[in-house]
């Protein structure tokens, strides 16, 4: 908004000393020709937005464990901001040694999509919860973690993909990030909401919620990203297991 304006009084005033200018509407944003080959091109804000409105209760496994919160729907964004769903929690039925002990390869009941480099929240296990990067994508319904096999086969759990933003090129810098929600718990718990840049959690707001309370609860940071990186919410339960139920939110990023 600041750089639209400063075009829009820098043109009103070229009018006055250059004489006739030339405003190019055929590409966004505008690009402003001056007499005297002086040429300023405008610079969109890099933001991004995502929401969840009307959203169901979103399960909680395991008391104290991040959960990738999945379930928004892209809002806008720019053209160096990208959006994904992400995956919602699935099941896992095997966890394996892989490559000579070095990871741990993780078995699910159905086929995962996922892709190397991406960042997991795995809870629902004895052994294994906690977030990791996807390190190959070995078949359909196998996948490696960055964790060192440790010889435990719990054999069950879930993975989510969260959804998320991620960095364009040339977008890297600092963000504001923001979100203000509403929702309500079953139960009386504690829980933490928090956003994640890859596998670092930056900022987080606690929430109690009385049994059957409905309120509201918001956040907000800056961080720095490089070009590539993503940015996904996650939900923590410190005192139980019982789900939360997020009705709306927002969820924003603004580069500075």
């Amino acid at each position: 908004m600041k750089k639209t304006l400063f075009l829009l009084l820098l043109a009103v005033c070229s009018l006055s000393v250059f004489g006739q200018l030339k405003v190019d509407h055929s590409v966004s944003p505008p690009s402003i020709t001056f007499p005297g080959d002086i040429d300023v091109i405008g610079d969109e804000s890099t933001h991004g937005e995502m929401d969840i409105t009307g959203g169901t209760a979103y399960t909680i496994n395991t008391t104290n464990v991040w959960h990738a919160y999945t379930g928004f729907s892209s809002g806008h964004l720019s053209t160096k901001i990208t959006f994904a769903a992400g995956k919602t929690a699935s099941d896992i039925t095997v966890m394996a040694t892989y490559d000579a002990g070095v990871t741990t390869k993780i078995t699910a009941t159905a086929a995962h999509g996922l892709t190397a480099g991406q960042v997991i929240t795995i809870t629902g296990t004895t052994n294994y919860n906690n977030i990791y990067e996807v390190l190959e994508s070995v078949d359909a319904n196998n996948f490696t973690i960055d964790k060192a096999w440790d010889t435990n086969n719990d054999a069950t759990g879930t993975y989510a993909l969260g959804s998320h933003f991620i960095i364009g090129t040339d977008a890297a810098g600092e963000y504001l990030v923001q979100w203000t929600a509403g929702g309500s718990a079953i139960a009386a718990d504690t829980y933490e909401f928090g956003m994640y840049h890859e596998k670092t959690l930056d900022h987080k707001t606690p929430r109690k919620f009385p049994n059957n309370d409905v309120g509201a609860w918001a956040g907000c940071g800056i961080i720095t990203v490089s070009d590539t990186d993503v940015i996904w919410f996650a939900v923590i339960n410190t005192t139980g297991t019982n789900n939360i139920d997020i009705d709306e939110i927002q969820f924003v990023i603004h580069k500075l």
